[in-house]
């Protein structure tokens, strides 16, 4: 048992950590920019260097963990993380920001590729979802007070000082890691396909660039252009290797876990826009200040922090495919809501909608998840959840894909200020429809693998 609660207290600490660090970050790009004379497009990617390296890095790096050791690869990525956050306080100029936010980002891909495949190895499957739940809560938490944490620090002692608050936590987790008895490599002896590496590297970058580019089409399409061709030449490789970087088979032999995937993709495609899109809603179509927009946000991943760990220990009870199904369902309601969302609806009305939207998403996080892990064996375990924090990047690149797009059809290229407030509700308006739409898809690939699973079970467990 005190192996059960040190690797489930290291993964939970690492899960907050994370997310913390990303969300915190987003609050002091105002300072950043006034400190070290950045531009806008450097101050993009201060956040998008960490996001498109981990995004890059992810399945690789769960590949290397089933063969190397994933509680060393959780050690190490913790030590690689924790020493480029002390980096990051330290840099002397933007260019050098952004390439410690992507060593920093090469740590959090080593830590999110081992933490739940640990927690999946070392819980047995009753009390699997709850332990999955209070994943699902760190990460909720480390979302929603990182900019409120970020902002008071930084008001405070300057941003600088935000990214030692990442020091306690992850000495912390790095010695209960320690404590955990025993080493999981199920591919040892393996060899690493370094080529499949460079080409999923390939596909991920022009797919994610070219996605939350299209609203330049000249440089999007060539992009996803690229992205296809290395998907493919990916897939075949992965087919005539021995040791591929991921299995094929997960998608082709498990309909499951095809589906859950598919239905994490649609989920956070759908969804990731409620907050971007509401943060200039509340801003400037309604004039609050951005600490005052932040606390309305905030309602939703409060609520999913609270709510998670008790879907994950309704999943455990109960039929989690059918769980999830019922979050994503939530979640449609929520954005048919924001569909009627104009210039006079009052806050209650934003709060009630972010609340039930809270509400469906934590319900289909962890017992999707745990469908998930539930799915695929155990030697599988660190690629299936890479995948998954894969398809959450894909899923959000996706949604800022089609809100490049529509702004670029209604705003014609301006910014959004108060005189294109018109133009802004008609672009949330046409974003919101179809996220619904698309979320409704995702309710029936979720309620689809229910049938799927039933005749999977006996086979996987």
């Amino acid at each position: 048992m005190q192996s059960h609660l040190a690797a489930l207290a290291a993964a939970a600490v690492a899960s907050f950590l994370v997310p913390f660090m990303l969300s915190a970050v987003a609050i002091l790009l105002p300072a950043i920019q006034f400190e070290l004379g950045a531009t806008a497009v450097e101050l993009s990617w201060v956040v998008g260097s960490y996001i498109l390296t981990l995004a890059t890095i992810l399945l690789p790096v769960g590949r290397l963990s089933d063969i190397y050791g994933r509680r060393r690869t959780f050690m190490w990525g913790t030590t690689v993380f924790v020493f480029f956050s002390l980096c990051v306080s330290l840099v002397w100029s933007v260019q050098s920001l952004i390439v410690m936010r992507a060593l920093q980002g090469i740590g959090a891909a080593m830590i999110l590729s081992t933490a739940t495949a640990i927690v999946t190895e070392i819980y047995p499957q009753d009390k699997r979802g709850r332990a999955l739940g209070i994943l699902a809560a760190c990460v909720y938490l480390g979302l929603s007070i990182g900019p409120l944490v970020g902002g008071f620090i930084s008001d405070l002692a300057g941003w600088r000082a935000v990214f030692f608050v990442g020091l306690p936590p992850g000495i912390v987790c790095w010695f209960l890691a320690y404590r955990l008895q025993g080493e999981w490599r199920p591919s040892r002896g393996e060899n690493f396909d370094l080529l499949s590496g460079i080409l999923y590297g390939v596909f991920v970058l022009c797919c994610v660039k070219g996605l939350t580019g299209l609203d330049h089409p000249q440089i999007g399409i060539p992009l996803l252009i690229g992205a296809l061709i290395a998907g493919i030449l990916f897939i075949r490789r992965s087919q005539i290797i021995p040791y591929p970087l991921m299995k094929m088979a997960l998608f082709t032999h498990n309909r499951v876990f095809a589906m859950s995937s598919l239905a994490t993709l649609i989920n956070y495609s759908s969804t990731h826009a409620v907050g971007f899109l509401l943060s200039l809603y509340l801003q400037v179509a309604k004039g609050f200040s951005p600490m005052h927009a932040g606390l309305i946000l905030i309602i939703q991943p409060v609520v999913q922090s609270f709510l998670s760990p008790v879907a994950g220990m309704l999943a455990d009870r109960f039929d989690p495919s059918k769980l999830a199904s019922l979050g994503m369902g939530l979640c449609v309601v929520g954005l048919v809501g924001m569909y009627g969302v104009n210039i006079d609806t009052n806050l209650w009305t934003i709060g009630l909608i972010l609340a039930l939207m809270g509400m469906g998403f934590a319900l289909f996080a962890a017992p999707n998840m745990t469908v998930i892990m539930s799915s695929v064996e155990p030697r599988d375990y660190s690629i299936a959840s890479s995948l998954v924090a894969t398809m959450r990047t894909f899923g959000m690149s996706l949604s800022m894909g089609v809100i490049t797009v529509v702004f670029g059809l209604k705003l014609h290229g301006q910014p959004v200020a108060p005189d294109t407030v018109p133009g802004f509700l008609a672009s949330m308006e046409i974003i919101f429809a179809f996220c619904a739409v698309l979320c409704v898809v995702g309710v029936f690939c979720s309620l689809v693998r229910s049938r799927f699973r039933l005749a999977q079970e006996p086979m996987l467990y």
